[in-house]
């Protein structure tokens, strides 16, 4: 499992593109996947008009999907609920009751303003939030890695770009 990890992460570093477009591709991919109802699809159509790297955005979305979601649910919870000045453990406790209902009870008033709308803003934040990170971290490791590419191929001891 280990070793799958690291040769995933050695393909990763080597894809032929930018780095700002393979780690916007990336975040996109986390964000798309950890978001609820986002897939695969609507990260290829996204990051190809965005004109980020569309492998980068499939492994994103690939590797947060669904449990991307059940993590990031009490944060978004608690940071909706904190804006609208409702209790995280409620709000989720609501749509949980209210999930099963269907798509006639969804858009009653009472779902989709008390209860899913803050749930939408607090994922939005949090999932954004995320994906930020996920941003950093890879374009600080992708410009790392291709300068020392470029170092190890120039056979030089040291160039700075």
């Amino acid at each position: 499992m280990i070793k799958k990890i690291k040769d995933f992460s050695k393909r990763f570093f080597l894809i032929n593109d930018t780095p700002h477009k393979v780690a916007a591709g990336a975040a996109l991919g986390v964000f798309l996947g950890i978001m609820p109802g986002e897939g695969v699809v609507t990260t290829l159509v996204l990051a190809s008009v965005l004109k980020f790297n569309r492998l980068a955005a499939t492994a994103g979305v690939l590797a947060t999907n669904i449990w991307g979601t059940f993590l990031a649910l009490p944060p978004a919870a608690a940071a909706g609920g904190f804006l609208f000045g409702e209790s995280p453990k409620k709000l989720i406790e609501e749509f949980q009751s209210t999930y099963h209902l269907g798509l006639k009870f969804f858009f009653s008033k009472a779902v989709l303003l008390d209860i899913a709308l803050p749930l939408v803003i607090g994922f939005f934040i949090v999932v954004g939030v995320i994906a930020l990170a996920v941003y950093l971290l890879l374009i600080f490791y992708l410009v790392k890695y291709k300068k020392e590419q470029h170092v190890l191929e120039s056979g030089s001891e040291k160039i700075t770009i």
